[in-house]
């Protein structure tokens, strides 16, 4: 059984967050942007999902669009 995976949506943050933690954890980071997604409600550099791979901890992220809370 494995433990829970957190999905943290972020104001504008998750590039930062997860680039942290990957150093943190020594963990690789996967990044995906709005752009890359086809997204036309942020910024096209904002992320639209992000994890870490290849490390002791599961956790992705991506940044909230427009006024999401």
């Amino acid at each position: 059984m494995t433990g829970p995976s957190p999905y943290l949506h972020l104001p504008g943050t998750a590039r930062a967050a997860l680039t942290f933690y990957g150093d943190v954890f020594g963990c690789q980071v996967q990044l995906h942007s709005f752009a890359e997604f086809d997204r036309t409600d942020g910024p096209p550099d904002a992320i639209a999902h992000g994890y870490l791979t290849d490390g002791p901890v599961a956790l992705f992220a991506a940044d909230v669009a427009g006024a999401e809370p």
